[in-house]
């Protein structure tokens, strides 16, 4: 496979790519840590085929040249490859025992963790699991046809930042809406309602 280095101004962005890039900040961690290890596949004429997130991490960064490979595939070919790249990436799994074990030796050798691409929580939750069986530390395969949690819209209609120039004052409008308040009292609902806070995907009273 021939790669050669060209100035990432020639490079084209494939308009119609169907694929979101929602990790440019990570793989951009992975450049500046790893180096540029996999090529751009263009076309002859430096379209994108493959490494749409590698181009917007490699601009985000402020690389000036990119290394490409330049695909000799015809327009039906090039248009399926886009596709399959992406969709392949999708069937594989972590065996997560061998990944914690591999983690744990980057630990040892105080590497730094987070340019690894994993969230904080998530990064946790593999180092010290203690149970490998089942497939909970896969976050998108966890909620995967779990149905959709619906509640009432808890927003208030609107909300009023009254001041006052006294306790007096203070005292006074408690009384007229017929509640209590305490020094550390931040704001009050009206009418009157018990407070809730968002606890696994629902809304709870505290």
């Amino acid at each position: 496979m021939k790669v050669q280095t060209i100035n990432i101004d020639k490079i084209i962005p494939y308009a119609n790519n169907p694929r979101k890039n929602q990790n440019i900040d990570k793989v951009a961690n992975s450049i500046k840590e790893f180096g540029f290890r996999q090529p751009l596949v263009v076309d002859k004429h430096y379209n994108i085929v493959a490494g749409h997130t590698r181009y917007q991490a490699a601009k985000q960064i402020g690389l000036k040249e990119v290394p490409i490979h330049i695909a000799n595939l015809n327009k039906e070919q090039l248009k399926a490859y886009r596709i399959a790249d992406n969709r392949v990436n999708q069937e594989s799994e972590w065996d997560y025992q061998l990944l914690h074990n591999e983690l744990k030796d980057l630990i040892n050798e105080d590497y730094n963790m987070f340019t690894l691409g994993f969230e904080g929580l998530e990064l946790e939750n593999i180092i010290h699991a203690d149970n490998f069986s089942t497939k909970w530390l896969d976050q998108m395969k966890e909620w995967k046809n779990m149905p959709e949690f619906k509640h009432d819209d808890k927003t208030p209609y609107k909300r009023l930042v009254v001041n006052f120039e006294t306790k007096k004052d203070v005292d006074s409008f408690f009384k007229l809406i017929k509640q209590e308040y305490t020094d550390k009292t931040q704001y009050v609902n009206i009418p009157k309602r018990k407070q809730q806070v968002l606890k696994d995907k629902g809304y709870v009273s505290k």
